[in-house]
């Protein structure tokens, strides 16, 4: 899940405040900071004054507006709100949640549309999914030798395109063909 800025900066600050009390009491251990000081300062705070009485309900204030922002960013880091699978493509989202497709769906769904396609003796593809869920598809290929290969390619980023947005309800921003080999009976070679 992606943390939300409201969530960085809390945890920031939290970090922030904690740095800044192992800093004040390394440099009391190792002596930069008289002990006599540290102990000064706390007879202060305790001590029975008026406008000292404040400091000390100002301090349990502070406290405990840390404890809660700690509690807080320990529950809502753990919750998922987005999308858990990193490689799934977002379809909808309401109030009622979200449904998305999986990249392996999407691979399955090019697979089925390259079968058909009498041309294409052998394809691997590979499917990404970007930040806004949009599709990446990579194809390699082993066409027949008589084929024309710029109108292949042409058509097939066109149509895999049309049909992956129509049937996955997803947006298809980029298609690469690339073909590797081309087939005859006397070239069998099998694609890598």
């Amino acid at each position: 899940m992606k943390p939300r800025l409201i969530d960085k900066l809390l945890l920031g600050l939290v970090l922030i405040l904690f740095i800044g009390i192992m800093v004040v009491c390394a440099l009391t251990v190792t002596g930069v900071i008289p002990q006599e000081d540290v102990s000064a300062f706390l007879d202060t705070v305790m001590s029975d004054g008026i406008g000292y009485g404040y400091l000390r309900i100002g301090i349990v204030i502070v406290c405990a507006v840390l404890a809660v922002i700690a509690i807080k960013l320990l529950f809502t880091s753990g919750k998922p709100k987005e999308k858990e699978a990193s490689n799934a493509s977002l379809l909808s989202s309401d109030e009622n949640g979200a449904a998305y497709i999986s990249a392996a769906s999407i691979d399955s769904m090019a697979q089925k549309y390259i079968k058909s396609n009498s041309r294409i003796r052998e394809c691997s593809s590979k499917v990404g999914i970007d930040a806004d869920s949009r599709v990446n598809i990579s194809l390699k290929a082993i066409v027949l030798a008589d084929t024309n290969i710029p109108e292949l390619c042409e058509k097939v980023r066109t149509e895999l395109k049309e049909y992956i947005e129509t049937y996955a309800g997803v947006k298809v921003s980029q298609i690469d063909f690339m073909v590797v080999n081309t087939y005859s009976p006397t070239n069998a070679s099998r694609l890598n």
